[in-house]
This record gives C-alpha cells, sequence and structure tokens, in this order.
C-alpha cells in the first residue's frame, strides 16, 4: 500500500502546476438520511472483488522480460501467443520473448509483437481493436519492454494505468455525486453508470492531470478553467479475470483517482458519445446502485474509495478494513 501513496504523490507533484489554489476549508460530508443495511460494507466488497476475481485458481504463467515481470498469462493463452508467430516463448513455465528479441530495442521488440496480435486478431482471441498502442512495463516508472495493441493488452496480462474523476457538488451542506450514464452502444457495459470522466493513460511516467483535464473536457464538457480544479487524491488497483469483461484475460490496473468540486451552476453534458446523459445523485442514491451492481466494476472500486475518503464509510462500520484492503488488491507499482 505504501507504494500507491508513493504513486499518488508522484500524481501529485506533476498536477501541482495545473490546478489553481484552493479555498482552505475542512472536508464536508452529509449524514446518510437513509438506515443503511449492517452489512453494507460486505455488501460493497462483494462489488468491489468483481475486481478481483482471480477466478478457478488457474495458475498463471509471468511473462519475464529483462528479467522483470511485466505480465502474466493463462496457460490455454500462453500457448496461442507462442503459437502465434515467433515473438514469444515458454520456457520452463515463463513466458518470455523470443531469444533473437531479448537483446533488441523497444521499437523492434514492439514490431514483432505487434506481427503476433495481428495473427491472434485474425483467430478472433484478440477482439474490440483500438488501434492504439500501449506500453508494457513492470512499473510506472519503468520504460517500456514493448508496446502493444490496446486490445490485447489483457491478454498479457499487462499492467494498466488510468485517470478516473469523481465529480460532485454541494447542495447546501449536503454532498451529490455526478453521475453518469455509459451509452447503449458502448461495447463494454453499456448503460451501467460511470464517473464524470474517466480513460487509460497511453504512457506512463508523464503528467496524469493533463489526461484529467483532456478526459474531462471530452466526455463532460468541463472546460479547462473549471478543470483544473481536479485534484489528485488516491490511487486504487486490483487485479483479476472477469473484473473487466475479459473472461480469461487477466486484468491488472493502477488507477489514479482524481476529485473535483463542480459548482452548482454547472451541468456536464455529454460530448464525444460516450455517455447518455449525467445525473446529480445523492449519497444514497450512489450507495443503493453500488449494492445493486449497477455501477461498471472499476468505477465501484472508486467511487466506494471517494466515499471512504469522504467519510460516509466509516471504521465502526462491521467490515470497513476488509472493504478498504480490498481497494488497494492489485500490484501498486
Amino acid at each position: 500500500m505504501r507504494t500507491c501513496y508513493s504513486l499518488l504523490l508522484t500524481a501529485a507533484a506533476l498536477t501541482a502546476g495545473l490546478k489553481p489554489p484552493q479555498r482552505s476549508k475542512a472536508i464536508r460530508t452529509t449524514a446518510r438520511s437513509a438506515a443503511q443495511p449492517a452489512d453494507l460494507c460486505a455488501q460493497l466488497l462483494n462489488e468491489v472483488n468483481k475486481c478481483n476475481d482471480l477466478g478457478d485458481g488457474v495458475a498463471l504463467l509471468p511473462l519475464i522480460v529483462d528479467g522483470h515481470k511485466v505480465g502474466e498469462l493463462r496457460p490455454e493463452l500462453a500457448k496461442a501467443v507462442a503459437d502465434a508467430g515467433t515473438a514469444f516463448r515458454i520456457d520452463a513455465g515463463v513466458v518470455r520473448l523470443d531469444a533473437a528479441l531479448e537483446a533488441a530495442d523497444e521499437p523492434a521488440r514492439t514490431e514483432a509483437v505487434a506481427t503476433c496480435i495481428d495473427r491472434l486478431a485474425k483467430d478472433g482471441v484478440v477482439t474490440g481493436w483500438r488501434d492504439e498502442l500501449l506500453p508494457v512495463v513492470a512499473s510506472y516508472s519503468a520504460a517500456p519492454a514493448f508496446r502493444v495493441e490496446r486490445a490485447a493488452y489483457p491478454l498479457l496480462g499487462a499492467k494498466g494505468y488510468g485517470v478516473h474523476v469523481n465529480g460532485y457538488t454541494f447542495d447546501g451542506d449536503e454532498l451529490r455525486v455526478w453521475v453518469a450514464t455509459r451509452a447503449s452502444t458502448k461495447a463494454t457495459y453499456p448503460g451501467m453508470l460511470d464517473h464524470v470522466a474517466a480513460g487509460q493513460l497511453a504512457d506512463v511516467g508523464g503528467r496524469p492531470g493533463e489526461q484529467v483535464l483532456a478526459e474531462l473536457a471530452e466526455e463532460a464538457g468541463v472546460p479547462d478553467e473549471l478543470g483544473k480544479r481536479a485534484a489528485p487524491a488516491s490511487v486504487v488497483s486490483y487485479r483479476g479475470v472477469a473484473g473487466e469483461g475479459k473472461g480469461e484475460r487477466v486484468t491488472n490496473e493502477v488507477l489514479f483517482c482524481y476529485d473535483i468540486e463542480l459548482p452548482s451552476s454547472f451541468t456536464p453534458r455529454p460530448v464525444d458519445g460516450e455517455v447518455e446523459g449525467f445525473e446529480l445523485r445523492s449519497v444514497d442514491a450512489v450507495l443503493a446502485d453500488l449494492v445493486r451492481g449497477r455501477f461498471k466494476p472499476n468505477v465501484a472500486v472508486v467511487t466506494v474509495d471517494f466515499l471512504v475518503r469522504r467519510g460516509f464509510l466509516r471504521p465502526e462500520m462491521d467490515g470497513y478494513l476488509a472493504l478498504v484492503a480490498a481497494l488497494r488488491s492489485g500490484d501498486c507499482s
């Protein structure tokens, strides 16, 4: 968990110049008006663990490059990857680059891997092609071992990084949360509830705050001057095979969580077609929708973290520590 907070401090330092000074005030919360079930934390834990479900317990084969683990694959997928060209091989239960690529530079490795992934796409193993390359790394500060098509990085169990933005507004003393509804045309989780803005980081070690500004503008129509209020607040991580709709693929994600207080006079609006609309909801309504499983799974993880930090979920509640621990179940490096 210490590494998670190191990532948070890194994000805060990188984005310090992007946000204006904030007025000094204590964090405000509001008492929940509706009675909550005694097992609320346990119910929320069930939702969080949709992203932490490693399935049937089959041992995963590590993907090792330059002496570092950069991914992990189910055995049947490891065989498919190794058989789809000359980029990968399986050596004593470890997936490695072909020996000829071990000493090659990143562009050469990326080109060889692309040939393999193209073959897997033709075979129907890789679907939902995005035409976007993501770095395959051992950690956020590491140089890429190679780059891979975004649709294929979960196939390799490669670690992904993203930004998610919790948007909220105060109605008097009551904190209310902006919730988006995903477009019915989305390939994954259509019609489910989402954040004001979120996005995958196309590179690592950079400035996630800049992507926050871009996502807020592109997805919710938030102008830059207002978007600069978004502040890094937390980091969550998860690792599973069922949490992101990728089936037997390993989803291994680290998400930088940002919070933005939007003025009551501002209403987010759909811009790029990713969502159908936005609704301002009470915390009670958000909790109810979380328990019902209406939020996209990784959005549920980030939203629960937000509610913990704002004091709506408290240490006095049964199951609190197990819930908080589950928010950083992945390799947060």
